[in-house]
């Protein structure tokens, strides 16, 4: 147990002192800042920003006014007549944003629209602007009854809604949870071949041998390293829970970080990190197995390269699959495979699509495996650690035959 302790205090502070790490846990504390401040940085911009203005060049009988359009973003400015080539380089000169032409046709009214840039929100406000003064003049031609005319007007009004128990803008955040979690567990899982290979092609290993006992020492590297990695996710997700409860940022309502402050909730905050810690686990063990079995660090690439394909197999199957539907089919499959449930039951937690007895049985299956794989690791690294050359597959087979 000494000699384990040994070998995680050591690998532990020697992460966390090297100056990239300092770099990223600093990066992520400077991140935390900046997504709560987006709001008032945006807000800032756009304040800055010049007034966007427009024409409408009307060339119908409809009658058209500047206040009617105040409701409409921007500046506008109803003309009659107006020279088209010059309206085009006042644009280009970005003296003005655009123009509208409406013009009469045959039992229709055109709208040419000339703009650097299409708005469709902008054009559909447009739009229902024009066909509503037309349903207006049709009225006063015809002598409609007024209660008839607004019954006409009347908006529809719509309002979408989730199909789950957190907002549209959730999505958003699991896919921030789930990059953050595949570039971690490839970031650090690389880390643990890296340090075992540097340790064989160095000579180190020879003399740590006759001191501590292999599987102790896998166990130290996985475990150090490890820590390292969950230090770093904890101070990111501590900071942003400490913006949203403190106060400092003002957030708008409806906003991406209102929801984030909503749904960051200390219960989730603390799934994310059992879950982190679990598929680190499961991967580290693989990373582990490899860097064993190379010579030298320059092979690593290579022959982690089943592993990286598992684990952006897993990513594509939650984008492709699981994002789209946290209650299908495949959602409730993947969330049973070691590979992918970490990632699978943190997007049914976040959309509230799993039960408890459906996580703790998930939870109990990655527990199961992690051990498995720490098993096989424990028979496979002791042979590994001690070759000076590569190590394939067939020759573990052969060593514990």
């Amino acid at each position: 147990m000494r000699n384990f302790s040994i070998v995680f205090s050591t690998v532990f502070k020697e992460a966390v002192k090297t100056k990239p790490y300092l770099y990223i846990t600093i990066g992520l504390v400077a991140l935390s800042v900046l997504l709560f401040a987006s709001p008032a940085i945006i807000n800032m911009f756009s304040k800055n920003s010049p007034e966007e203005t427009y024409k409408i060049i009307n060339h119908t009988s409809l009658e058209m006014s500047e206040q009617e359009l105040t409701g409409v973003t921007g500046k506008w400015e109803v003309v009659e007549n107006g020279n088209i080539e010059e309206l085009k380089e006042e644009i280009k000169a970005e003296e003005l944003t655009g123009f509208f032409v409406v013009e009469d046709q045959t039992n229709l009214i055109q709208l040419n629209i000339y703009l650097p840039k299409v708005n469709n929100e902008l054009l559909v406000t447009l739009q229902s602007y024009i066909e509503q003064k037309k349903v207006e003049s049709i009225v006063a031609t015809q002598s409609v009854d007024p209660a008839v005319l607004e019954a006409l007007n009347a908006p529809l009004q719509s309002n979408v809604q989730s199909l789950y128990e957190t907002k549209p803008n959730a999505l958003l955040i699991v896919y921030g949870l789930i990059t953050i979690m595949f570039l971690a567990i490839s970031i650090y899982g690389n880390n643990v071949a890296t340090a075992i290979a540097s340790e064989k092609s160095s000579r180190v290993m020879e003399v740590m041998i006759t001191k501590v006992a292999p599987v102790p020492m896998m166990y130290g590297k996985i475990l150090g390293v490890g820590l390292a990695s969950i230090t770093q996710v904890f101070i990111f997700i501590g900071a942003l829970l400490v913006w949203a409860n403190i106060g400092v940022f003002d957030i708008p309502e409806d906003s991406f970080v209102q929801t984030i402050m909503e749904t960051l909730t200390w219960e989730t905050a603390a799934y994310i990190l059992v879950f982190f810690i679990i598929g680190y686990f499961i991967y580290a063990t693989l990373f582990a197995i490899i860097g064993s079995m190379v010579s030298r660090p320059d092979d690593l690439a290579s022959a982690t390269m089943p592993i990286m394909i598992i684990l952006m197999a897993s990513l594509a199957v939650e984008m492709l699959f699981v994002m789209d539907s946290p209650e299908g089919r495949m959602t409730n499959i993947t969330s049973y495979i070691p590979f992918t449930a970490p990632m699978s039951v943190l997007v049914r937690i976040v959309y509230n699509t799993i039960t408890p007895a459906e996580t703790a049985v998930s939870l109990l299956l990655m527990v199961f495996f992690i051990a498995l794989f720490a098993a096989v690791a424990a028979k496979i690294y002791p042979k590994g650690v001690l070759k000076s050359d590569s190590l394939t597959f067939k020759q573990l087979i052969k060593f514990n035959q």
